[in-house]
């Protein structure tokens, strides 16, 4: 069914959608989200905290700003920045791959990119646990480059979706695959002026909730701490395309990890692992976490649309 104004939220049917940390869910909220993390990288490593705070304008509609802290140092003789895996909607910088000798072994450290995206929830079905939206992703170069901020602005078109598994027959062993859950983001973005190198992504994340397990499957003998636990992996896809014939090789990588989940507040951790050979220069090694706030629970009024 299409989306009424009082509908759209990261609960649908049964399934309350956890919040992951790359991929951008389909659920417009109001939230407050901080990504710290770490990455270690060939020749260097990073430190970065990502946040961003999102604002539902109708039930169905939100605006995310968002912008990210980064701190690049490298080993001398070499040129690293921001390149550690941050949170698709909530800043991710590009990559600079050429790698040139310099006298220093720091590099500045500073905010990177200004990201507005919206975000607008035009299907969904409680039946199936399914929710549909799209937006629009706007780089703004206001950071420092040498802390893995742009020159140019980037915009583009993101289609977001979620889906649980909660409709598949309650019987046999099927029934223990309910739990599970599929999001995923899928976006271009247009770099707008200089050398035409684009950027396409897509990220989807796989997860399982004990809490659905326990609630809809099979009750579970354990405490409600050990409930609110979903486990989940990660997978990312970065290319550069540079005019219409060429780009870098694709980056891929996934990030096993697990979240613990409230009504009010969400925390997760995780690693970054690489699926090829030209994302190992850029993930020796990575500790992301997440804390994510419902504001809507925290705060008197934090809930208030103004359509």
């Amino acid at each position: 069914m299409f989306m009424t104004a009082s509908a759209a939220y990261a609960q649908v049917g049964n399934r309350n959608f956890f919040d992951p940390l790359i991929t951008q869910d389909p659920n417009p909220s109001n939230e407050l989200d901080l990504v710290p993390q770490w990455i270690g990288v060939a020749h260097g490593q990073v430190y970065a905290l990502p946040f961003s705070l999102e604002k539902q304008l109708r039930s169905d509609f939100s605006i995310q700003v968002g912008n990210s802290w980064g701190d690049p140092s490298c080993d001398k003789g070499f040129v690293c920045d921001s390149i550690a895996p941050e949170r698709r909607g909530r800043v991710r910088s590009r990559h600079r791959r050429s790698r040139r000798l310099v006298t220093r072994e720091r590099v500045l450290t500073g905010f990177t990119d200004l990201e507005i995206l919206t975000k607008y929830a035009f299907f969904t079905s409680d039946e199936h646990e399914t929710r549909l939206a799209f937006g629009s992703d706007l780089f703004l170069p206001s950071g420092d480059p040498t802390a893995g901020g742009n020159t140019h602005t980037h915009i583009g078109p993101i289609l977001m979706f979620a889906k649980g598994f909660g409709d598949l027959p309650n019987h046999g062993l099927v029934k223990y695959l309910r739990p599970f859950a599929l999001q995923g983001d899928v976006e271009y973005l247009f770099k707008t002026g200089g050398t035409r190198t684009d950027d396409a992504v897509a990220d989807w994340v796989f997860s399982y909730s004990l809490q659905y397990l326990n609630d809809y499957v099979r009750h579970l003998n354990v405490q409600p701490e050990i409930r609110n636990l979903v486990p989940f992996a990660e997978f990312t896809y970065e290319q550069v395309t540079a005019a219409r014939y060429a780009g870098t090789p694709p980056d891929l990588a996934v990030l096993p990890g697990i979240a613990y989940v409230t009504d009010a507040w969400q925390v997760s951790i995780a690693t970054a692992l690489a699926l090829n050979d030209a994302t190992v220069p850029f993930d020796h090694g990575a500790v992301i976490g997440l804390l994510s706030l419902t504001l809507d629970k925290i705060i008197p009024g934090g809930g208030w649309t103004p359509f």
